[in-house]
Parts: C-alpha cells; structure tokens; sequence
C-alpha cells in the first residue's frame, strides 16, 4: 500500500491518477507524449488487420515490456499503479480471476480488498504480474514513475501510452524502451 504521504507527493506531482482520462489531451498536463509500441509508426488499416492478431501480437512482442518496466523499476525502486476498481464488472473479475495462476488471483483479489486505487509495487512479481494484465489484456493498470515524472498507460495492442512531465524522464523512458527493441512513436 501507498502511504497517504506517498499518495499526496504523487498527487502534487501528477495532479491526477486516472490519466486514462486524457487520452485525447494529454498535453494538458504533461510536456513529452508518446506511444510505446512495437512498430514505429501508426499502423494503416490494413497493416493493423494483417499485423495484430492479437494471439501472436501478443505472444510474440508481449515478452519484450517486462524487461522494461523492471528496469525502470529499478531505476529508484520506486513504482506505483493505480488500480481503477470502478471500471471492472462482477463478471469482468471473475473472468480475470478465471485467466491466472492461483497465486496471481490472490493478489488480484488482495488489491481489490481495500479502498485504496494507489499502490506502491514492492518486488518484481507484483510488477511483473500488473504488467502481464496490461500485456494481456486482461486489465489496464497506470504505472507512475516519480523520479521520472512519468506516467505508462497498459493499453489495447502493446500500445502504451508514455506521458512525462520532463524532457529528461521521457528521454530516459526513451532510451531503455529502445534497448528492448521498441519504440516511442510521437
């Protein structure tokens, strides 16, 4: 769990949590925009329907975000999500409870358990099993990274939005996506 003062320094630093909400502007609070993808350019129709099927897509470039996220975790050890409870149905949870190991339906459940959305991640399992939902499509999780000023949207088609509020924390986000051979398309 967060601390209420963990909480209200993310808050001072990223004025919202549920940043999903700005998909269509996120500009309005932060400076450097991108997309994580796989491809380094938007994908035509066409391209889309004869590339992203979403069984290999993801089975194929799924791998390639863990890497990512620990290394950005392990940047400060610092990582926070925000769970939007709201947003998941009785049946939506069941189902995702449905589609993993025992272990990871005990922590699904366990975030489910309090009132708190805001969590610090801990250890690399915690970060590997919300990155695998978001991978999966399974949930979309927001990944914070304060000492980059740096948000990571789960998002359909390994598509993640990359929102940072500095040109520095964007770039470093930059640099390690690339190095796990993906890009930030603008």
């Amino acid at each position: 769990m967060a601390t209420t003062g963990e909480i209200n320094n993310l808050h001072n630093t990223f004025k919202k949590f549920n940043t999903y909400l700005l998909v269509g502007e996120p500009k309005k609070l932060f400076n450097f925009v991108g997309i994580m993808d796989v491809y380094n350019r938007r994908l035509n129709e066409q391209e889309a329907s004869d590339f992203l099927g979403f069984q290999q897509h993801n089975l194929k470039y799924g791998p390639r975000f863990l890497p990512i996220f620990t290394q950005l975790y392990h940047l400060e050890n610092e990582v926070y999500v925000h769970i939007d409870k709201k947003s998941l149905s009785k049946s939506e949870f069941k189902f995702i409870l449905s589609s993993v190991n025992r272990a990871e339906a005990n922590i699904f459940r366990k975030l489910f358990a309090t009132k708190k959305g805001i969590y610090k991640i801990g250890d690399e399992e915690a970060l590997k099993f919300l990155v695998s939902l978001s991978v999966n499509h399974l949930f979309f999780t927001t990944f914070f990274f304060p000492s980059l000023d740096t948000v990571i949207l789960g998002n359909w088609e390994l598509c993640f939005p990359v929102w940072s509020k500095t040109k520095e924390g964007f770039e470093k986000c930059r640099e390690i996506i690339e190095q796990n051979s993906l890009f930030i398309r603008e």
